[in-house]
């Protein structure tokens, strides 16, 4: 018998690629982009980020929306006037058998559609090379093939005007294997793709909340005159409430109806309803399937990428703090003892290795205490409030019923948005380090979120209940006059009732929705 799996990609670029022939009409889509779409694609722009440098790199977890955002980005290029044949789009991980001496099977697949395809058009017209799943190229422990890293290395070297898209599941997978073969730092950026946060999808459910004169932006609190970085070196927190108060009032009037998708939106995190066809209105319309195939891709993900980027002896254990973490849902940091007890390793490779390779897939993020330099705990966060539900509970129902695990879930999802908010504030500073969250111990209680702005702390405390209020405030007003803090933050939660939405409590402190501040994150 002849085995001739060398030639399986070639033998299905056209079913991989049907714009070539159908055009648009090739295109089965979600109705509406997800946020990423809009940085990356710049619809409204000329050009686009994948062609700020010859190559580009989308990373995350499995199931986050990289293939569709790739898709939807050859459709608007389509759309929009560019001709189909532009386009070549390989899935190294739709079939095993491309991942078969996949270093020979990639130069070929491009050798075919420069010869058959690319020829079309006019031969100096820019073009690109989309690559999905990456890193299932990789084969460290067969000496005799390349990887993938040497064969893109020739695609961005041989060929002008061609720009070259990678995903994989971390950028330490794209990081090493071009480190390895010699491609310059310049030459390339990673970009990460996160679960789809509340913003996105109340967007989703209500596209009209984009329009002009409803659409709630974040960019004025990240940068600008009224922004948090500009009230942080002035002090003047009361333009900065009033930025806050033009924010709500734009959506006042949709208020009851956005604060109704919280429970939706905790129960199903950013996974779950973003892989559905047509719009997830409830979490009611989901059943344990859905989070039995969320909690296995994770499972895959641990057992099938993690050996790719980090040595880790006993993967199943990366599957168990998960769960731990979906247990605990942040409400108690873990002491570092309890875990090597636990575990039946060191501190170190808790620490060093477990925690690491979790956030490298953006699964889960360790936290320590903000200002101590030899922490003895650690709060897990997982990045998805889906996979909580996954993990602890097996479906919506009991999130839907109860305020406590609804409470539980609220502080998950407010450390990821933090991150996010951070994040963003990092970026219109030209910051390119993710940055870090952290929590705090005071004598009455605990800060839940600290990040810094030019090593200015930012104190966030949540008051999901109504009982939680007055106790965040103290610790508030303790973690400020500690550190000298400009600006702290109350998240209130639905039960908890003022005069004003958006409130300077004074002395810095501004309270204002739980669903409003994940809206702006």
């Amino acid at each position: 018998m002849v085995i001739e799996a060398g030639d399986a990609l070639v033998r299905k670029l056209q079913n991989h690629n049907p714009w070539w022939e159908r055009g648009t009409e090739a295109f089965s889509l979600p109705a509406r982009q997800k946020s990423d779409f809009y940085h990356l694609a710049r619809p409204d722009e000329a050009g686009s980020q994948f062609e700020d440098q010859p190559l580009f790199g989308l990373v995350g977890r499995r199931g986050v929306g990289k293939t569709t955002l790739l898709l939807q980005f050859i459709h608007h290029r389509i759309e929009n006037g560019d001709a189909p044949e532009r386009f070549l789009y390989l899935p190294f991980d739709a079939d095993p058998l491309y991942q078969l001496q996949s270093d020979d099977q990639l130069r070929r697949a491009v050798r075919y559609y420069e010869t058959r395809i690319l020829g079309r058009i006019e031969e100096d017209t820019p073009h690109f090379v989309l690559i999905d799943d990456v890193h299932r190229i990789g084969h460290p422990n067969k000496p005799t093939i390349e990887g993938w890293g040497k064969p893109v290395r020739e695609l961005i070297r041989d060929i002008p005007g061609r720009h070259v898209v990678v995903t994989a599941s971390a950028g330490i997978q794209i990081e090493r294997e071009l480190d390895s073969t010699g491609i310059a730092d310049e030459t390339y950026d990673v970009q990460p793709i996160l679960p789809e946060k509340f913003r996105d999808y109340v967007y989703t459910l209500y596209p009209d909340l984009e329009g002009e004169d409803t659409r709630v932006s974040p960019t004025s609190i990240r940068e600008g005159d009224n922004s948090l970085p500009t009230t942080l070196q002035s002090g003047d927190v009361e333009s900065f409430v009033a930025e806050l108060r033009r924010k709500y009032d734009r959506v006042a009037d949709d208020e009851r109806r956005i604060q109704s998708q919280v429970v939706d939106y905790l129960a199903m995190g950013g996974t779950i309803s973003y892989e559905h066809e047509g719009v997830v209105q409830s979490a009611r319309e989901l059943d344990p399937g859905d989070y039995t195939r969320l909690r296995d891709n994770v499972r895959n993900a641990l057992y099938q990428e993690v050996p790719g980027f980090e040595s880790i002896q006993t993967l199943a254990d990366l599957e168990r703090l998960c769960a731990l973490a979906a247990r605990n849902r942040g409400s108690d940091p873990f002491r570092y003892q309890d875990l090597v007890e636990l575990f039946d390793v060191d501190r170190r490779t808790i620490a060093d290795s477990y925690l690491p390779a979790l956030e490298e897939l953006y699964l889960l993020n360790g936290i320590t205490e903000y200002d101590n330099r030899r922490p003895r705990s650690v709060r897990l966060y997982l990045r998805d409030t889906g996979l909580v539900t996954a993990l602890a509970e097996g479906d919506a129902a009991t999130v839907r019923n109860d305020f406590e695990r609804e409470a539980d879930l609220a502080r998950v999802a407010g450390f990821d948005h933090t991150m996010r908010f951070a994040y963003g504030v990092r970026a219109m500073q030209g910051i390119d380090e993710p940055p870090t969250v952290q929590y705090w111990r005071g004598r009455d209680g605990e800060i839940d979120y600290v990040f810094e702005v030019d090593e200015t702390p930012v104190p966030i405390g949540l008051a999901y209940r109504s009982r939680e209020r007055e106790s965040s405030i103290d610790v508030l007003e303790e973690f400020k006059d500690a550190y000298d803090a400009p600006v702290g933050f109350l998240l209130a939660g639905d039960t908890v009732r003022d005069t004003q939405p958006v409130e300077h409590l004074g002395d810095g402190i501004v309270q204002l929705p739980y669903w409003l501040y994940l809206l702006l994150c």
